[in-house]
């Protein structure tokens, strides 16, 4: 067996650092990069452009996505056939949403956000969400203050109006029990990180990668 391509894609305002401590075994690491978005832009057409970033190869795919990146990722499968699609503090149906995105579907409140406002509120909400380390605080703040507010505001927009078609055979949910985005009450079927936060695949690095690292072994059973 060819040797394991694993993608990996970020959340909403995040970027490859926050990948930083996982250490993968035995296979190549890419990295997806979120791009702007255009005008009024689709979210299968910004799936489709993301989907461009990934190279034709004989070897298996796992798509490995973190937040909003973990919703892109299994929309991409349909485009690709992945050997495994991982997700980690996302969501994967309706179902597991947050009142507070149903809330944001009805108001639209995203479209007066911006990073400057994020950045000013973020001591206030830092340690409840799992920034609880100086580094990590840090790294939020570079990560958020590279992004611009079309981004923020169009991923905002279509994470409150996202539809769950995707029916995904080889999906594995990774979520940890301190998640105050997406509440681990709500989530299926999850392999449990305990007292993970959103923010786990950061600062749980080691026991997000051994999770990881057992998921990915598995493949070569069926390949």
């Amino acid at each position: 067996m060819e040797t394991t391509e694993v993608y990996l894609l970020a959340g909403l305002g995040f970027d490859k650092r926050i990948f930083q401590n996982l250490i993968l075994e035995n296979v190549k690491v890419n990295y997806l990069e979120w791009l702007e978005p255009a005008e009024n832009e689709s979210l299968d057409n910004y799936v489709d452009r993301i989907a461009e970033q990934i190279s034709p190869t004989a070897a298996p795919i796992v798509l490995i996505g973190h937040s909003f990146g973990g919703i892109i990722v299994q929309k991409i499968s349909r485009l690709i056939n992945p050997a495994k699609v991982i997700i980690i503090s996302s969501i994967k149906s309706k179902s597991e949403m947050p009142i507070s995105l149903k809330v944001l579907k009805s108001i639209p409140i995203y479209n007066y956000i911006n990073k400057e406002l994020i950045l000013k509120s973020f001591p206030l909400w830092a340690r409840i969400f799992g920034y609880n380390s100086e580094k990590g605080r840090l790294l939020f703040n570079q990560m958020i203050g590279s992004s611009s507010d079309n981004y923020l505001r169009w991923s905002l927009d279509k994470i409150a109006n996202i539809e769950f078609k995707e029916n995904i055979h080889n999906l594995v949910h990774i979520h940890g029990t301190r998640d105050k985005t997406f509440s681990i009450k709500k989530i299926k079927d999850p392999i449990i990180i305990e007292d993970g936060s959103h923010f786990m695949v950061f600062s749980k690095g080691d026991e997000i990668s051994e999770t990881l690292n057992n998921e990915i072994l598995k493949i070569a059973e069926t390949y």
